[in-house]
C-alpha cells in the first residue's frame, strides 16, 4: 500500500477554500479582531486613523495595531518579520484580509503610537474590570531588567567617552576641511560634496549625544554611559552589567492581569513604589493594597501612600548593630519619646537630636559623653565615646508596614506566586529573552507596551475563552 499524497500543486479547486474557513472559531486571532474593532482609535491618538480625502489611502491603524499584537502574541516582532508573516502566515492573512503593509510602514506605526498603544493598554484594563476579569484590589508589584538594543560593548566610562569625544572633533575637523577645500575649487554642489555634508551631520549629532553624556559623568551622575543610546541605563541582568530598561508592573492578585505598567531607566526599584502603587489605584478606581519586596523600601512613599489610603506590604530590611561583634544593644532596646523628640537608654539617660542626613533622611541623636563615661553599662552599649542613634524621618509609616508585615506573613509569598507569572511570559514567550528593538525610553515603552497588552489579552482569553471574549466586546 503506498503513502497517502496530498493534490498536486497546480491543480485548479471548483469550489476555493475561503480564508475564515481556515481558521477555528475559536482562534486567539478572533478574539483580537474583534477587541481592535471595539476601539475608537482616533480619541485613543493613534495616528491616522482619520482617513484622508486626497491623495494616496493609508493602511488603518486598526490593521497594524491587530498585526503588531498577532505578532507578539506569536513571538514575531520585526517590522520584517511581521511583512513576511503577512504573505504566507493564514492567520495573518485572515486579520488583515490579505493586505501586505511593508515593513517601513509597520515599524513606523510602533514608532510614532507611543502614547495611543498605552491609552489602548489602559482600555482594555477597563473593560476587564467592566466585565468582572479584574474584580480584587490587591496589586503586586515589581521591576524586572529589559534589554536594550545597545550592546554590552557600546558601555563607556568617562575616559573612554572623552577619547570619543577627540576621535569625533578630529574627523569633523577633517571633514570641514574637505568642505573649504570644494567651496575653493566650485564643487560645493556636486554628489561628493553632499555626502560629506551628510556624514558631518552625523557626526555632529553623535558628537553632541558623546558631550552630553561626558557631562553627565563629570558632574557625578553615574560612572558609564551608553554609545548611541544614552537614556539606557547600566543594569545588572541575570549576572551581567549590560544596557537595559526597567519594566515596572502592577498585577492583581486574583486575575494574573497586568492593571498598571511603566519603563524607566533607573536601575533600581527605590522611587517606584508610589508611582506604580497610584497608577493601578486609578485603574482599579479605588485605593490597592499594594505589596512589594525590599527594593521598594522607601520610608518617604510609604507613609505618602498611606495618607491616600493605600495599604502598603513592603518587605523593609532594617540595619543592625554589628559593632562588637553584633554584642551592643540594639537601636529596639532604645525608647522614642515624640514629645521631646529624644531617645532614653536602658539606664534612662537622654539622647538629644543631633544632626539629619537629608539624603538617606535618617535623623542622628547622641548622648552625652560624661553619661555614657559614667555608665556601668557601657560595655553593653558602644565602643565609642558617647552612643548614637538614628531614626527615619518617616519611622511611623516604616513601622505601621512592618507592624502589617508581622500580622500578614503569607503577603510575601502571594506577591510570588502573582508577579512571577507575567514577567515569565513577557521576557520568555514574547519577547523570546531578545533584546529590544527600538532605541530609548519612548522606543521600549512602544515595545513593551505591545506586550503588556497581548498579555492581558491572552489572560483574558484563557480565563473566559474565545466565545465569551467576542460576545463581552461585540456587546
Amino acid at each position: 500500500m503506498g503513502h497517502r499524497r496530498g493534490e498536486g500543486r497546480r491543480q485548479a479547486a471548483l469550489f476555493p477554500v475561503m480564508l475564515d474557513e481556515l481558521v477555528s472559531e475559536d482562534s486567539l486571532v478572533r478574539v483580537v479582531d474583534a477587541w481592535v474593532a471595539s476601539l475608537e482609535l482616533k480619541a485613543l491618538g493613534f495616528g491616522k486613523a482619520q482617513a484622508q480625502v486626497l491623495g494616496a489611502p493609508p493602511y488603518d491603524p486598526a490593521d497594524l495595531l491587530k498585526l503588531y499584537i498577532w505578532g507578539y502574541l506569536s513571538a514575531v516582532r520585526s517590522s520584517r518579520a511581521l511583512e513576511r508573516e503577512c504573505r504566507r502566515n493564514v492567520e495573518c492573512m485572515w486579520l488583515l484580509g490579505r493586505l501586505a503593509p511593508d515593513h517601513k510602514t509597520i515599524a513606523e506605526f510602533r514608532r510614532t503610537n507611543t502614547h495611543a498603544l498605552v491609552a489602548a493598554c489602559a482600555v482594555f484594563v477597563q473593560f476587564a474590570r467592566t466585565q468582572r476579569l479584574i474584580a480584587g484590589n490587591t496589586v503586586a508589584i515589581d521591576g524586572s531588567k529589559i534589554r536594550a538594543v545597545a550592546s554590552r560593548k557600546a558601555v563607556m566610562d568617562q575616559q573612554a567617552l572623552g577619547e570619543q569625544a577627540r576621535h569625533n572633533a578630529q574627523q569633523i575637523e577633517q571633514y570641514l576641511q574637505m568642505l573649504d577645500a570644494q567651496d575653493r575649487q566650485d564643487s560645493a554642489g556636486d554628489a561628493r560634496a553632499q555626502d560629506v555634508r551628510r556624514a558631518l551631520q552625523r557626526l555632529q549629532g553623535q558628537q553632541a549625544q558623546v558631550q552630553k553624556s561626558l557631562e553627565r559623568l563629570q558632574q557625578g551622575r553615574g560612572q558609564t554611559a551608553v554609545r548611541g543610546e544614552p537614556q539606557a541605563q547600566v543594569m545588572v541582568q541575570a549576572g551581567n552589567r549590560v544596557p537595559a530598561y526597567n519594566l515596572q508592573t502592577a498585577v492583581e492578585s486574583q486575575s494574573h492581569m497586568i492593571v498598571a505598567h511603566d519603563v524607566t531607566n533607573e536601575a533600581n526599584d527605590q522611587r517606584q513604589l508610589q508611582p506604580m502603587a497610584q497608577a493601578a489605584s486609578r485603574a482599579l478606581g479605588e485605593p490597592v493594597i499594594a505589596v512589594a519586596d525590599a527594593g521598594y523600601a522607601n520610608g518617604e512613599q510609604i507613609a505618602n501612600l498611606g495618607d491616600e489610603g493605600i495599604t502598603t506590604f513592603v518587605a523593609v530590611k532594617r540595619a543592625v548593630n554589628t559593632q562588637a561583634g553584633g554584642t551592643l544593644y540594639e537601636r529596639s532596646a532604645f525608647t522614642y519619646d515624640t514629645q521631646s523628640d529624644s531617645f532614653a537608654c536602658p539606664v534612662g539617660k537622654t539622647l538629644a537630636r543631633k544632626q539629619l542626613h537629608s539624603k538617606d533622611k535618617l535623623v542622628i541623636y547622641a548622648a552625652r559623653p560624661q553619661d555614657c563615661g559614667a555608665c556601668a553599662n557601657k560595655a553593653q552599649c558602644t565602643t565609642a565615646a558617647q552612643r548614637f542613634v538614628s531614626r527615619h524621618l518617616y519611622e511611623d509609616a516604616l513601622q505601621a508596614n512592618a507592624q502589617r508585615m508581622a500580622e500578614r506573613a503569607e503577603m510575601m509569598q502571594l506577591r510570588k506566586q502573582t508577579v512571577e507569572h507575567p514577567f515569565a511570559d513577557l521576557k520568555h514567550l514574547m519577547l523570546g529573552n531578545a533584546r529590544l528593538l527600538m532605541r530609548g525610553l519612548d522606543g521600549a515603552r512602544s515595545e513593551l507596551t505591545i506586550a503588556v497588552l497581548a498579555y492581558n489579552l491572552k489572560r483574558a482569553f484563557n480565563i473566559k475563552g474565545a466565545a465569551w471574549m467576542r460576545t463581552a466586546l461585540q456587546g
